[in-house]
């Protein structure tokens, strides 16, 4: 027979009980071959068959792994069924069975056997974060012919399918896809910063001969559904950090009052970094942010969002002021005016500068909020009457 029975270690439990235990094969009518143990020339199905296998004797398998590729090694234990006592407590049966032959009655074992014939792999596998990555999982030439091996059966080969596959992306994104017929899967995902480890499951589903007891003990042959899990992973996949770039903000102002005819001149939205006023008119003047730049976000090089700008506070840091309720030096909210006015022109229409200190509040796309200081200064020129902008 083509199981090769690696190693055997068999005895009996003591000279009073006199069980002979043997490693025996048994052949289906459908030609298939199959290992199982005898006590005293009878068969001892698997334990979780006893409830309706009334045989003298039952055997316990116990899994130790796997050697080497396809092969499984196994500690049988024969128990009494009249009194569950083991009958070779002293001298255990060790077996490792590799080939086709699976061991009679003995569940799908092995499933990580088949891991190497599923490549899971993440392009690319460094990039910025939030980019889209194109993840990819197939199950590669020639894992069909194995899968008897992994389930320690005989496998029917056109009912084997994948059902689906589960893939845990390693940021805590876990996603299900039914199969399709195929034994490729490919999807995409975004992640955010960090080191990850793509780990994939396919679910494969099939038909299988496994042996099976009659109330006396014989041996026959069954189709059964199986299932198994074939797993493996792509480590090393990298989403570079994301950088919060500032904006570039320099202070403007915008005058607002009334001429001495009555006409109101209206603060505007936009703001100025040079700006003109009468001399001797009491001037509110309302600061803005000029933002040269918008602050943005990038990863890896690459720009991934954009933000928005807005002034949210400034401290006014003093100068010529000739108002009569003149603002003092100090920290305003963004609405409040800084009260001023100049009563003297400069020669050569030269400027005053009204020095401030904007703090600006940054929204990024991705809704992380920065607050930013830009010191600086509006240019204020005085004129005689008319006013320009």
């Amino acid at each position: 027979m083509g199981a090769a029975l690696a190693l055997l270690i068999a005895g009996s439990a003591s000279a009073l009980d006199q069980v002979t235990l043997k490693v025996e094969t048994w052949s289906s009518e459908n030609g298939h071959g199959y290992v199982g143990v005898k006590a005293n020339g009878e068969w001892t199905p698997p334990a979780e068959t006893r409830t309706r296998v009334r045989t003298k004797y039952y055997s316990v398998w116990e899994n130790q792994g796997d050697p080497s590729a396809y092969c499984h090694a196994w500690w049988v234990t024969v128990h009494r069924t009249s009194d569950d006592t083991i009958v070779n407590f002293d001298s255990l049966l060790s077996m490792i069975l590799c080939g086709p032959e699976p061991a009679i009655g003995i569940s799908p074992s092995g499933f990580g056997d088949l891991s190497l014939y599923l490549s899971v792999g993440v392009e690319p596998v460094t990039a910025p974060a939030r980019s889209e990555r194109i993840v990819t999982a197939e199950l590669t030439a020639g894992w069909r012919d194995f899968v008897d091996d992994a389930i320690a059966s005989y496998v029917r080969p056109n009912t084997v399918r994948v059902q689906r596959w589960t893939v845990d992306f390693g940021d805590g994104t876990r996603r299900t896809f039914p199969g399709d017929g195929s034994d490729r899967l490919v999807t995409t995902h975004a992640y955010e910063a960090g080191e990850f480890e793509v780990i994939v499951t396919a679910r494969v589903v099939g038909d299988a001969y496994g042996a099976f007891f009659t109330p006396d003990g014989t041996p026959f042959e069954e189709v059964v559904p199986f299932s198994l899990d074939i797993s493996n992973r792509a480590s090393g996949v990298s989403a570079l950090p994301i950088e919060y770039l500032p904006p570039v903000v320099s202070p403007g102002g915008s005058p607002s009052g009334t001429l001495p005819g009555g006409q109101a001149i209206a603060a505007d939205a936009a703001g100025h970094a040079q700006i003109y006023w009468p001399r001797g008119l009491p001037c509110a003047l309302f600061l803005r942010a000029i933002v040269e730049e918008e602050g943005f976000m990038r990863s890896g090089g690459v720009v991934i969002g954009g933000a928005t700008t807005r002034l949210v506070r400034y401290r006014y840091l003093g100068g010529e002021n000739d108002a009569s309720n003149a603002s003092a030096a100090g920290a305003y909210n963004a609405s409040d005016p800084i009260r001023i006015q100049w009563n003297t022109p400069l020669p050569n229409r030269g400027s005053y500068p009204v020095r401030v200190e904007l703090t600006v509040e940054t929204t990024y796309d991705d809704g992380t909020v920065r607050t930013f200081e830009f010191a600086g200064s509006i240019a204020a020129t005085v004129v005689y009457s008319a006013i320009s902008h």
